[in-house]
């Protein structure tokens, strides 16, 4: 198993039963870099703070940390550095 493996069985099981206000919403597929200041806690704040599977939603994105999207209101930058030349 890879890292946030379980963590996401147990959140597409979830995705079954219950369609998460995010779904369908394009501002939280974006490069974890793409966001205006501000713009995820926002998110966080309208959509996925009342979201019944943001527990399920955060168990996974602090196991996996997804580089792309917002997760349970929160971005999880890349932490590789870019070359320079």
């Amino acid at each position: 198993m890879s890292r946030g493996d379980a963590e996401y069985l147990a959140l597409h099981a979830a995705l079954n039963e219950t369609t998460p206000p995010c779904s369908n919403d394009p501002r939280f597929i974006l490069d974890a870099n793409a966001y205006a200041p501000g713009e995820a806690a926002e998110l966080k704040r309208t959509v996925c703070n009342p979201c019944p599977l943001l527990r399920l939603c955060r168990a996974y994105a602090e196991a996996a940390r997804p580089e792309a999207g917002v997760w349970a209101g929160r971005t999880y930058p890349s932490t590789k550095r870019r070359r320079q030349h």
